[in-house]
């Protein structure tokens, strides 16, 4: 099936993309330091008790905020499993790479077949990966049941370094483009996370690991929410003096959708709020907050 035959089937248009992500955090240097000089971003303000940061000469990405929180994440609370940093091409993430081993941080990795990810914490462990996306003709056929088959193989880690700076990388941004491609939730149940973000906010469900995790975006994308419970069925939120997520703001590019939007999730019981054509706020079964904004 073609990459046309795998848009034909797409439903929803609602998401461009993931805009911001607002994390919980204990230590503003810290996270910087983390933020800034492994992972490559640009601090665009910052305080005392939180920063924003934006892709080199672009757009905010992550607002941290440290008020009030003392302790790590909590890895069995729903909320975060992971921030999902998307760099524009495999050699900017083989610098990444570079800077992650030249300051001794653990790495995970897969190889997804849309994309090759490294998996890392933050200071505070708060999740995080770091990846590339393939072209989209490179990613796999899109099956009966799935839109966008995602597979876990191993990725040639010294290939993906080879095609970075190396130790030229470190102390060095990212490059202009990076943003975030999606966020990965712990959820308590899968099945009413299907049921709120396909069937109530309209997002495809792209793929769907039984009752253990699923996968949802708009535009054909691979995911830009991917959901689990392998650590957190049936469990609660952390409380906010733990690390961890605190918003996903969503950028919408029509406002017609927006507002149907608005109309559905009202239609199911929802607590929305928002100006009307800028933004809807709601928050998940599990309590994450969201914003869809069109601003």
């Amino acid at each position: 099936m073609s990459v046309q035959e795998r848009i034909a089937r797409v439903r929803s248009r609602l998401v461009g993309k993931v805009a911001r992500v607002d994390l919980r955090v204990r230590s503003i240097d810290e996270s910087l330091a983390f933020y800034r000089d492994v992972v490559g971003l640009e601090v665009a303000e910052r305080s005392i008790e939180s920063a924003a940061l934006r892709s080199p000469g672009g757009a905010e990405l992550l607002r941290l905020n440290s008020a009030g929180v003392t302790e790590r994440a909590e890895k069995r609370a729903t909320g975060l499993f992971h921030v999902a940093i998307r760099f524009p091409t495999r050699s900017a993430l083989g610098d990444v790479l570079a800077r992650l081993v030249a300051a001794g941080i653990e790495i995970g990795a897969g190889d997804h077949g849309v994309s090759e990810a490294l998996y890392i914490d933050d200071p505070d462990g708060n999740g995080v990966e770091l990846y590339w996306d393939r072209p989209e003709d490179q990613w796999p056929a899109p099956s009966e049941d799935m839109l966008v088959p995602m597979v876990t193989l191993p990725v040639d880690l010294q290939g993906v370094l080879d095609e970075g700076r190396g130790n030229d990388a470190v102390g060095r941004l990212a490059e202009a483009g990076t943003d975030v491609g999606h966020v990965h939730l712990q959820v308590s149940d899968v099945e009413s996370t299907v049921r709120f973000y396909a069937d109530e906010v309209g997002l495809d469900l792209v793929a769907r690991m039984g009752g253990q995790a699923a996968f949802f975006s708009s535009n054909g994308y691979h995911h830009h929410i991917g959901a689990n419970a392998w650590n957190s069925r049936g469990s609660g939120p952390a409380t906010p003096s733990h690390a961890g997520l605190s918003r996903v703001v969503f950028g919408v590019d029509d406002v017609e959708q927006l507002e149907r939007l608005r109309l559905r999730l009202e239609e199911h019981g929802h607590r929305v709020s928002g100006a009307e054509n800028e933004s809807v706020m709601v928050s998940d079964p599990d309590g994450n907050e969201l914003v869809f904004s069109t601003v």
